[in-house]
């Protein structure tokens, strides 16, 4: 993927934005350095995206020939403007995103449903 490191930058730094947004700017600072700690957190976090983006590719990829331009298009695109390589760009961005950050959802959370005997 030549040509893919100002790719993996920016995806690093959206990386980075969303943790210091959920976890706040003294929790980022903390983890990451007083002083330039955006700048530290995507050169840690560099490796892990540039690993990710060609299995978010591949996916993109798959996806699109699965369920079609149009509806690709119609997922992923921001409006009735946007372009298969918008869309594309940004399933790109979520799959990184999922890979990165992994959706633990409300598994990880116990309702008692399965604690139920008879």
């Amino acid at each position: 993927m030549a040509g893919s490191g100002g790719q993996v930058s920016g995806l690093a730094a959206q990386q980075c934005a969303q943790e210091r947004a959920i976890i706040g700017k003294k929790a980022f600072r903390k983890k990451y350095g007083a002083k330039k700690a955006m700048k530290s957190c995507v050169k840690r976090i560099r490796p892990q995206v540039a690993a990710a983006l060609p299995v978010a590719n591949d996916d993109c990829q798959a996806e699109l020939a699965a369920i079609g331009i149009d509806d690709f298009i119609f997922d992923y695109g921001e409006d009735e403007t946007s372009t298969l390589a918008d869309a594309i760009s940004e399933c790109v961005v979520e799959d990184v995103a999922g890979i990165l950050t992994p959706d633990t959802g409300d598994d990880t959370l116990d309702d008692g449903t399965d604690d139920v005997t008879v």
